[in-house]
């Protein structure tokens, strides 16, 4: 089979994961009972497993070019992954010894956060690490992302409008707490700081006068002249009009995270911003601005502490979003419950600390420190399902071991990204802050909440995608 036949298959695959970035966080089943997860998580696998079934055949009929130079080739392609795997199988082995196996594996109805999924999360990662060969295909991707972050924010200020498609049992336009089509809004926060950098990056791209002559936005490999200039001949216009766009969507996002409510969101954000300008003014040699910007953020966090000593006060006629800024000033109130769940956790992690209790079996266990307390800072017979801390939950499910493969994985991902961010004569170093970026702040807000499917399919792709820019470059 030829090059050319062969390159059916590289477009099938590039199709599919679009249309996951595309379909994961805006589909959701209105008329099934668990409207959010049980749709997302439906699409999302059986696109994987189309994805994979191409994929393999790929591999396959390029069989007949394997020889013992690519097979040294594939090996060190696979170096980067060995965080990866060892999480992977950290987390089958706490499923195998898992409290109910039939939770972990298949997962919690309600989640859908199963072993199963996270298998899928896996292969979906494994998928975009090895076909992702330029920043073109990159590009696109960050253009798709950028489509569906504008048909979330649309569905978002129509609920805020009240004119809303369904009837919720919390309508936003009521509590201003919107949610969109991620199902709740801290979900929806935790979403919309992973897509807001890739905005940025995009405005970025309109507004740069040297966009054209910066490898940033070039393939993997040196561009030809002639595309260069055929690019040229059309950047006014773009730049024109797309610009303003793009801008308007970036504002669009921060105000519709304003309107979540969410306070782990604001956080999160606030603390990416710094990241990003911290990074990205280290790497442009302004060493002063980062250092003066590190020493701001280190006071404006002892503020902070001391806002919460003397706290601002809450007046019963104050709009319910100016309540919920105010309350940043009474953490240690506003998040009471949440310290309850997590010393409560703590107890739990002494019972089984090495694999933990298994996936998706928190609703199994925290019933036991149920209190009369919760029907007040909660709702009557409500009980957590999670600890809504990232890495308690990690050792809750997988012990020690899984929170340690956990962090090797998210921290060589960043020990990379921000080694090559900071050598000389780099190509991809925007493309790698963006990215980084975006997990930031992500995590940020998951000290606080949890991975639902939408938000973790980009988690593992931005992964994916730092990866394979490292693995070109």
């Amino acid at each position: 089979m030829t090059n050319k036949h062969l390159k059916v298959f590289d477009y099938i695959i590039e199709i599919g994961w679009l249309i996951i970035f595309l379909c994961s966080p805006i589909f959701f089943a209105p008329f099934v009972h668990g409207t959010w997860q049980i749709g997302k998580s439906f699409l999302f696998q059986v696109l994987v497993e189309i994805l994979c079934f191409v994929w393999l055949l790929k591999l396959v009929i390029n069989c007949s070019k394997f020889n013992l130079k690519k097979l040294r080739e594939i090996l060190l392609k696979f170096k980067p992954l060995l965080p990866a795997f060892i999480f992977i199988l950290i987390l089958g082995l706490s499923t195998i010894f898992s409290q109910s196996f039939h939770s972990s594996f298949w997962g919690y109805y309600s989640r859908k956060m199963g072993y199963l999924i996270y298998l899928h999360f896996f292969v979906f990662f494994l998928i975009l690490y090895f076909n992702l060969k330029t920043k073109k295909q990159i590009a696109r991707i960050f253009y798709i992302i950028t489509l569906t972050t504008g048909l979330v924010i649309l569905y978002g200020f129509l609920q805020v409008l009240g004119f809303d498609f369904f009837a919720w049992s919390e309508p936003p336009s009521l509590g201003y707490r919107v949610f969109s089509t991620l199902g709740q809004p801290n979900f929806l926060a935790s979403w919309l700081l992973l897509v807001f950098p890739v905005v940025f990056w995009i405005i970025f791209r309109y507004s740069s006068q040297d966009h054209l002559k910066a490898p940033l936005f070039s393939t993997f490999k040196k561009e030809k002249k002639e595309d260069l200039v055929k690019t040229a001949n059309t950047s006014f216009l773009k730049k024109v009009f797309f610009r303003p766009v793009f801008v308007c969507l970036s504002l669009l996002t921060v105000i519709l995270l304003v309107l979540t409510q969410s306070r782990a969101g604001w956080i999160g954000f606030f603390l990416a911003i710094f990241f990003f300008i911290i990074v990205f003014s280290w790497q442009k040699n302004q060493k002063r601005l980062a250092i003066l910007l590190f020493i701001f953020l280190v006071l404006f966090s002892v503020f902070v502490v001391a806002l919460n000593v003397s706290p601002l006060q809450i007046k019963p006629t104050d709009h319910p979003l100016i309540m919920r800024f105010k309350t940043l000033s009474y953490l240690s109130e506003a998040g009471k419950l949440r310290i309850i769940w997590w010393q409560n956790s703590l107890d739990l992690i002494k019972q089984k600390p090495i694999l933990g209790f298994g996936l998706e079996t928190q609703h199994l266990n925290f019933p036991q420190y149920y209190e009369p307390e919760y029907a007040v800072l909660e709702g009557i017979n409500r009980i957590p399902d999670r600890a809504h801390n990232d890495f308690l939950d990690m050792i809750l499910v997988s012990g020690i071991l899984g929170l340690i493969s956990y962090l090797f994985l998210i921290i060589s991902v960043f020990w990379l990204g921000l080694k090559y961010i900071f050598q000389e004569k780099n190509h991809s170093s925007f493309m790698i802050i963006i990215l980084l970026t975006g997990l930031i702040g992500y995590l940020i807000s998951l000290q606080f909440s949890f991975h639902v499917i939408s938000t973790a399919i980009y988690f593992w792709a931005y992964l994916a995608i730092c990866l394979s820019i490292l693995k070109h470059d």
